[in-house]
């Protein structure tokens, strides 16, 4: 016998599952709050009528599914409905993106509007400018994202840790950093100190550099080493 009952009770199952989200909607009293009890949050200011944040939703919620195991939130605010706190942090178009590290460090984020750049990017905004490696931590930080960069730096070499943690800090939007000091992982890796290493997720897998430390010459190395 047909059970409209059931039907029904499926069809409400069915739409809340449709509906759940792991990007959150703030609105003016929410906002604030949120924005100070979360070390990192990526909001996007959209307009429902946006065909560019219709298009943007899908990648923007697997990035939000795919941060959430990292504690790093995704959320959302409607401009047609909070005007005046989408006026306040300057958005003039739909989809503005901003990345907020609490109420008072707010910037732009103007990279690619794909899910997998957009959780690249919130990764490494998540991380310090230069990840200290050891033996435990060393192998997985290598295949972390598609391109990674390391250094092998004696400790007692602050010369070269210096001019590394600049080039990082500089380059921190585009790539993974991460150095040791660890003899034997850098003889593991046929490197000896000081010597930087770009791991990648195509063609030879990675380029070493041995040369001595410069920067500029550092930065092209990474810049050609990270194109395909």
């Amino acid at each position: 016998m047909f059970n409209f009952k059931n039907v029904a009770f499926g069809l409400i199952g069915a739409a809340a599952i449709a509906s759940a989200s792991d990007v959150h909607d703030l609105k003016a009293d929410t906002f604030p709050a949120f924005i100070a009890e979360n070390p990192l949050v990526l909001a996007e200011f959209f307009a429902p009528w946006c065909g560019h944040c219709k298009a943007l939703a899908p990648e923007y919620e697997e990035a939000a599914t795919s941060l959430k195991e990292k504690d790093i939130k995704l959320v959302k605010v409607d401009c047609t409905e909070e005007a005046d706190l989408c006026q306040s942090y300057g958005v003039e178009g739909y989809p503005t993106l901003k990345v907020f590290r609490g109420p008072e460090s707010v910037s732009p984020y103007s990279g690619p509007r794909k899910a997998d750049a957009i959780t690249s990017y919130m990764i490494k905004q998540s991380l310090p400018a230069v990840s200290a490696l050891d033996a435990e931590t060393h192998e997985e930080f290598k295949t972390a994202d598609k391109v990674v960069v390391v250094a092998y730096v004696d400790a007692e070499d602050k010369a070269s840790a210096d001019i590394f943690t600049a080039i990082a800090e500089a380059q921190r939007d585009n790539f993974l950093f991460g150095t040791t000091a660890d003899a034997v992982l850098a003889k593991a890796e046929g490197v000896t100190a000081p010597a930087v290493v770009v791991y990648k997720k195509f063609d030879e897998g990675k380029n070493t550099y041995t040369e001595k430390f410069v920067s500029e010459d550092i930065d092209a190395f990474i810049k050609t080493s990270s194109t395909p």
